[in-house]
């Protein structure tokens, strides 16, 4: 396995980021020090030739970057747990997120929540503002039903780690099913539930956005997921919503929000359910709530 490594200037991050999320399966990826703003960029390939024609074509888009990046040779073993360096346990509320293979030396407090959580090379650790703006959704979500948590479902599409899923079934809701176009995803997933000591308790299954959805089966359904994907299915989502319901569109640019609302307005119209929406950003990443009316 050839690793390509390469640092990159604060003036290019953003553009080379966005570039990145486009794709639906990349070899790379990009750490940033969000307190100055440079980053670091790590490409894994089966060996040279393909690194460097992988270097060429990303070059060809951004001649910002070197000629020559650092190419070294890593075992497999080593590519395999790479991940494991960018993610610490972190928190939010009472819920504690925490690696898997730090669950004996973590202290979780007393009356708080604990998800132990191996992501792989499944999206989901936590640590990127969309997963965490879908985190945030869940946990307004309890705090606002708790009344009758048992009796509601929560749908994570683009499930990934199963991170969402599984939090929202920690936190109490009823029925909480997850689904993902990759099948290792969802391996990941029902692993974590294992972990967690919650094998069965969320329905984790392969699919996409047009065939996973049926209509008014959600009460809080998720989707982190590209802008372009949430703006193209934005009619399943809809109708998918249950009266009431909440939908959380994350994985938006910030500057994606003016339209990202307005398709979904326009649809939510015509299809004669009122909706009613707000959005939080980070200034760079975007989350949009929205709340079919009764």
């Amino acid at each position: 396995m050839i690793r390509l490594t390469c640092e990159i200037e604060p003036d290019l991050v953003d553009a080379l980021e966005d570039h990145l999320c486009e794709w639906e399966v990349s070899p790379w990826a990009l750490v940033v020090n969000r307190l100055s703003d440079d980053g670091a960029l790590d490409g894994y390939f089966t060996d040279q030739q393909e690194a460097k024609a992988a270097w060429v074509g990303l070059r060809s888009v951004f001649s910002e970057l070197p000629e020559d990046p650092i190419l070294s040779v890593v075992q497999d073993r080593d590519w395999q747990d790479a991940y494991k360096e960018h993610f610490q346990p972190w928190q939010t509320g009472a819920l504690h997120i925490v690696p898997t293979w730090e669950k004996e030396s973590y202290h979780v407090p007393v009356e708080h929540k604990a998800l132990y959580l191996d992501p792989g090379m499944a999206f989901g650790t936590g640590n990127h503002e969309t997963t965490r703006f879908c985190l945030m959704a869940v946990n307004d979500f309890v705090i606002e039903r708790t009344d009758d948590l048992a009796n509601l479902t929560c749908v994570d599409a683009g499930c990934g780690s199963g991170i969402l899923s599984l939090s929202a079934k920690l936190l109490g809701i009823g029925e909480v099913k997850g689904f993902d176009l990759d099948p290792d995803a969802v391996r990941i997933a029902n692993e974590n539930a294992d972990a967690n000591h919650m094998s069965g308790l969320v329905d984790f299954t392969c699919a996409d956005l047009a065939t996973a959805l049926s209509p008014n089966s959600a009460d809080l359904l998720l989707a982190n997921i590209q802008a372009d994907v949430l703006c193209h299915h934005s009619s399943i989502l809809l109708t998918a919503l249950r009266p009431g319901g909440t939908l959380c569109l994350s994985g938006v640019l910030a500057k994606e929000i003016k339209e990202v609302e307005k398709i979904f307005g326009t649809k939510a119209k015509s299809l004669g359910g009122p909706i009613s929406s707000s959005a939080s950003d980070d200034g760079e990443w975007a989350s949009i709530k929205l709340i079919a009316n009764c």
